[in-house]
């Protein structure tokens, strides 16, 4: 019986040990652009309401993403994906406390010209909303977080639900 609970016990803090994090969709996704009017995507014939968030492909871009993460966790890694091809890159790196897991709201900047899309240095600020009324959308991203543990174990991305169309603002 005391192998067991000494297993048991053993067995917790190894897995309290691998950390994980995730995006945390309760609590939304925002950027600084967001559309004034409804606009239709002539490549879908998808209608984007106008509110919908938006990542200015020729203009930096200020995001917020609300994550969540493990005790365990020593670094989260911020990454954008190309919603149809998977083309990614890594945005920005988070270094948090290995002993203790939390929640947060990461904010960081999209440098115009390096959003992936569809078809083909990051400081914190508080973002303030701006309306975009003319747009061309070349194509949409998805954001993700990976946890990195303290011993260099890189977790599985967890992706947002929400998917940024990334538009010209004009």
């Amino acid at each position: 019986m005391k192998k067991m609970l000494l297993g048991a016990v053993g067995m917790s803090v190894v897995l309290a040990s691998c950390g994980g994090a995730a995006v945390d969709n309760n609590r939304g996704i925002r950027s600084e652009f967001q559309l004034a009017t409804d606009v239709r995507d002539t490549e879908t014939g998808r209608t984007l309401p106008k509110g919908t968030y938006v990542i200015c492909d020729n203009r930096d871009t200020d995001v917020e993403l609300n994550v969540n993460w493990l005790a365990g966790t020593s670094a989260l890694n911020l990454l954008a994906y190309g919603e149809y091809y998977g083309e990614g890159r890594n945005l920005a790196t988070y270094q948090v406390n290995p002993n203790t897991g939390g929640s947060a709201t990461l904010p960081f900047t999209i440098n115009r010209f390096t959003a992936p899309q569809s078809l083909n240095g990051v400081q914190p600020q508080s973002i303030i909303v701006t309306p975009v009324n003319n747009v061309t959308i070349k194509g949409y991203t998805r954001l993700g977080v990976q946890a990195t543990n303290a011993q260099g174990v890189l977790g599985s991305v967890q992706m947002s639900n929400y998917v940024f169309p990334v538009v010209d603002c004009l």
